[in-house]
């Protein structure tokens, strides 16, 4: 059986009220001998406080709950580790939800952690969100009462903070570099486009073809799900259509995995044959055969920066509408070259 509070005051014999003073640190009249005697009780006894009492009592359980897509993609776990070293930073708990990329279990998740008393939840939802479902859990946060920060896909609509990188600006400079080494047919391997990020990622490479007089074409866009199943199908339909693309962007690292895969099996050269430009700048890309020219998003520190806007929201109690946005960077490696004619 657990510990209480009356089993230290029966063994001490000391009052309840006595024992509660002396645990909580307002034991300013209390002398010296009864804390000591008070403390050796709690070491012997291994009491340790019940969280779930503390937190009705102060209505504050220090727990932040991380619903997350996907623990397996390096970028969630990378993401995961930023917000959990900064809740250790803090002494705060954090409760971990993977979603499997299933709204439905998005929307349970975000229960479940209501009915466990966390103090706010970061959300990250899941790839099958559409702007209906999207907003679906978000009114139900709203429903709970549960201070939320979005981070990294986010919803335009909601009335929260969200912490998410310039993606326009990454899918920009992805392909200027590749325009710049004269690439003219570039296929690109986009995300799910109900997603905000995915879209964002499709405005860069829009305005980069526009500013280079390249008329878009849309049959050189592959809509994926930021796999690298969606990577290898791509590539299969770019290398079927008859304009030949000569180098392709991928909205993640893991579907330019694929990418690479496909052309590996049809024995076409990355980067002689076909140039390759991911996005994530995850540890693998920089170890592969061909290491991968990305977009660098800075994953760890948008972990970070999203618990410290989640706990200011929740000590102010005021609901806030910042958007922190952060900016991507460009990693050149060899996964990229000049066409040749």
């Amino acid at each position: 059986m657990r510990t209480t509070i009356k089993d230290i005051a029966n063994y001490t014999g000391f009052s309840v009220t006595t024992i509660s003073l002396v645990l909580n640190g307002k034991a300013d009249k209390i002398s010296k001998q009864t804390k000591d005697t008070v403390l050796e009780a709690v070491e012997k006894l291994n009491y340790r406080p019940n969280q779930l009492a503390v937190g009705l009592v102060k209505k504050r359980t220090k727990t932040i709950g991380l619903v997350i897509s996907d623990v397996s993609n390096v970028f969630f776990s990378n993401l995961a580790k930023g917000v959990e070293d900064e809740c250790r930073r803090n002494g705060w708990n954090l409760i971990l939800c993977n979603t499997n990329d299933m709204h439905k279990r998005d929307l349970e998740y975000i229960q479940v952690l209501a009915d466990k008393g966390v103090d706010g939840i970061l959300f990250c939802m899941s790839l099958d969100s559409d702007k209906k479902k999207a907003l679906e859990s978000v009114r139900l946060m709203e429903k709970l009462k549960v201070p939320f920060v979005m981070i990294d896909r986010f919803l335009e609509e909601a009335d929260c903070c969200s912490v998410i990188v310039n993606h326009r600006s990454g899918g920009y400079a992805a392909t200027k570099h590749l325009l710049e080494l004269g690439h003219r047919k570039i296929g690109c391997v986009a995300g799910p486009l109900e997603l905000e990020d995915s879209r964002y990622r499709l405005r860069g490479y829009k305005e980069a073809l526009e500013e280079y007089g390249v008329e878009f074409d849309p049959e050189l866009i592959y809509e994926g799900n930021y796999d690298r199943k969606s990577g290898m199908e791509a590539m299969e339909y770019f290398l079927s259509i008859p304009k030949k693309v000569t180098a392709v962007f991928a909205f993640n690292d893991m579907s330019a995995y694929g990418v690479y895969n496909c052309l590996k099996k049809h024995k076409i050269a990355v980067p002689e044959e076909i140039s390759l430009v991911g996005y994530d700048d995850i540890f693998f890309s920089e170890i592969l055969d061909v290491p991968l020219t990305t977009v660098s998003q800075p994953v760890y520190d948008m972990g970070v920066e999203a618990v410290q806007q989640l706990i200011s929201e929740i000590g102010s109690g005021v609901n806030s509408q910042k958007c922190i946005t952060f900016q991507p960077r460009l990693v050149v490696r060899e996964s990229t070259v000049e066409r040749s004619e």
